[in-house]
């Protein structure tokens, strides 16, 4: 039997557990020409959720261009490809790409061949661009994807994940470059998703911002308990795997409910007790809250080099803000009192806090008007408990 928890990869949409309001609220974006800021920390199943909603759209007759921007070394090549993208799909025939090029793209001046082994084009701009490359050449491609989308049969969308790297990029006239651009359009719809939580919400927030009051914003969160902790207790009834009270519970706990953590740890204890069973040709170990435990610990270990090599890029100041975060929950770091146990100052502490959001170790969570700092990786919080000395 396959191990029904997955991760590490894109979830298909039966594979998803409970993010229907989120997947309506995407494909609407893409099939009506909405304008759409998704918004969630990492490993939530942003990636996932647009990935099942581009499946959506495209049965229903959209024309989706979804693209990472992190893979993209410079802003120039995704527009490249967004360029060349527009053209193949837009069009019926190699001819008529190569016509849409010239006509939709004039203004960005674009050098485009054809491949006919990949059967792809290939198309070179940005050096002779009145603008430059980066956001206003991006821009420049978006207006041309609306003049290509206003003859399509079609509803065409872009979706842009990973977004803050076109904000970074861009620097500050970025937003507005963007804007100006996507504001006019009638024919394309938008998805803009993204990590940065704090960056995307004040950009979309903030009244004096260009994204403010552009489109819908919506914050992926974790999964509701209560739909997760059924998802897991079916996945392990599947393979007959007893699950003892409160096992479930301390998966999610020790996941802290953050989709792809939960799926990794149940995928590892889902291993281990199919794995007993195999060697002792019986019944597989029962879950319990102390397996739950020890398989955490486990992993955890198993990326010993991997954490032992983050730990050691940090400050003494940035590693005293960790031990104090896993040890001290209940007290803030602005905490005089906690200052004093790690022997730090309090503006030191919030240097080094900074620090730690800007390397993306921790995260701050906004939730019913009140906000916790949290590890982005809870296995690397595991790590520092069983191998830092208290």
């Amino acid at each position: 039997m396959l191990n029904p928890f997955e991760f590490g990869r894109e979830l298909s949409p039966d594979e998803l557990v409970d993010r229907e309001e989120e997947l309506s609220v995407t494909s609407a974006a893409m099939l009506r020409g909405g304008k759409l800021f998704l918004i969630g920390p990492r490993r939530y199943g942003k990636t996932s959720i647009l990935r099942a909603a581009t499946d959506a759209a495209e049965r229903q007759g959209a024309v989706v261009l979804r693209y990472d921007a992190e893979a993209f070394p410079t802003l120039d090549q995704l527009a490249a490809r967004l360029l060349a993208d527009t053209a193949t799909r837009l069009t019926g025939s190699v001819e008529k790409a190569g016509t849409a090029i010239k006509e939709f793209f004039a203004s960005v001046q674009p050098q485009a061949s054809f491949d006919p082994a990949s059967g792809r084009w290939t198309v070179s701009i940005g050096i002779a661009h009145a603008g430059g490359g980066g956001v206003p050449l991006l821009a420049d491609v978006l207006d041309g994807v609306e003049r290509a989308a206003g003859k399509a049969r079609a509803p065409v969308s872009v979706v842009i994940d990973e977004f803050q790297k076109v904000v970074e990029a861009g620097g500050a006239d970025a937003e507005g470059q963007i804007r100006a651009a996507i504001q006019r359009h009638r024919h394309v719809g938008y998805v803009f998703a993204g990590s940065k939580t704090r960056l995307l919400a004040d950009m979309t927030g903030e009244p004096n911002r260009p994204f403010y009051k552009l489109g819908t914003v919506r914050f992926v969160g974790p999964v509701p308990r209560g739909p997760f902790a059924d998802f897991l207790q079916r996945g392990f009834a599947a393979a007959r795997i007893p699950v003892e009270s409160g096992a479930v519970d301390a998966i999610l706990d020790a996941a802290e409910e953050v989709p792809y953590n939960v799926q990794l740890l149940a995928h590892a204890v889902w291993e281990t007790c199919r794995a007993d069973a195999a060697s002792a040709r019986g019944r597989p170990r029962t879950v319990t809250p102390a397996l739950v435990k020890h398989v955490r610990d486990t992993v955890a270990l198993r990326y010993d080099p991997l954490y032992t090599r983050l730990w050691s890029t940090l400050t003494a100041p940035q590693q005293k803000v960790l031990l104090a975060l896993l040890r001290e929950p209940n007290e803030g770091l602005t905490s005089t009192a906690v200052a004093r146990r790690y022997n730090l100052p309090v503006p030191t502490m919030q240097t080094a806090r900074r620090a730690l959001e800007a390397k993306e170790i921790i995260r701050e969570e906004q939730t019913l008007g009140t906000g916790r700092l949290r590890l982005e990786d809870p296995l690397f919080g595991a790590w520092i408990e069983l191998v830092i000395p208290r």
